[in-house]
């Protein structure tokens, strides 16, 4: 569905919307080049992090704790994975105001910036990470807390802009059809990174725990795919999105000036409603 023209959609409630067909609806979305950019952001982030998604239990159920699918926390008692899952999403929650104030500092560009160039250094970290060394993998836990509130914040902030440049540029907002996108391209990811996950393990030897078994060890290659995938692969992957952030035509001057633009047209339209009445009269 298409929305109306912006002085329009501020005056005008008569008349019924103009359907477009997907074709349409898929060129529209592509002739926006800031959109180009923010969607190959937004895949290449959440394939990063819903890899992760999948590979981090396996990474500490069979190289952390060697293959112990009941290991637990020492001085704790819980179990290793809810401990490490917790930790790092409580960390996410507490960061989320830090990485606001940094976009507003710098600009959401930059902030993403900083913040996959931190993940990218941690993820890689993992990568040193040996059997046994759970105290180091906690604090590791609260480093990827960080970057997964960047992960989480971010992308989704950016997004708005490249509508409000679409608006300025075809007098007319379409939400339907980036946020339609949006949400597509999410499911996407998620499928496409499960699918990658499990189809490498596969091709390694992974194999499914027996039922009631609390003891599993995993061939060789397979263990070493879980802990190149969490780290290394995970980490070139936010390197790639960092890069498509860097060359992302919509920085905070020119998004300014889009501000600025919109509300001028906006004012010359409320103008023209006010004297509208006078000239009919």
């Amino acid at each position: 569905m298409r929305e109306k023209p912006t002085d329009q959609r501020l005056s005008d409630s008569q008349g019924a919307p103009e359907i477009i067909s997907f074709k349409q609806t898929a060129r529209t979305a592509w002739e926006n080049i800031p959109f180009r950019y923010v969607t190959a952001l937004y895949m290449l982030n959440w394939v990063a992090f819903d890899l992760l998604g999948v590979t981090i239990p396996y990474f500490l159920m069979y190289w952390v704790a060697g293959g112990d699918l009941l290991a637990t926390v020492p001085g704790i008692g819980m179990p290793l994975e809810s401990i490490v899952l917790g930790v790092m999403l409580i960390t996410a929650l507490l960061a989320l105001p830090l990485w606001a104030w940094l976009s507003r500092r710098f600009s959401k560009r930059i902030a993403y910036i900083i913040g996959m160039s931190f993940g990218t250094i941690v993820l890689m970290s993992l990568f040193i990470v040996q059997p046994g060394q759970i105290t180091l993998v906690l604090g590791l836990t609260v480093l990827v807390g960080l970057t997964v509130s960047t992960a989480h914040i971010l992308p989704d902030a950016i997004f708005p802009d490249v509508i409000d440049w679409d608006e300025l540029r075809t007098g007319e907002r379409h939400e339907g059809i980036y946020y339609g996108a949006k949400n597509f391209i999410r499911k996407l990811t998620s499928a496409f990174a499960i699918f990658l996950a499990l189809q490498v393990l596969g091709w390694l030897g992974y194999q499914a725990p027996p039922e009631g078994a609390t003891m599993v060890v995993q061939p060789q290659a397979a263990v070493w795919g879980i802990r190149i995938l969490t780290g290394p692969v995970a980490a070139t992957i936010l390197l790639s999105a960092i890069a498509v952030a860097w060359f992302y035509p919509l920085d905070r001057k020119r998004y300014d000036r889009v501000q600025r633009l919109l509300a001028r047209r906006q004012r010359r339209a409320a103008q023209q409603r006010a004297s509208a009445p006078l000239q009919h009269g």
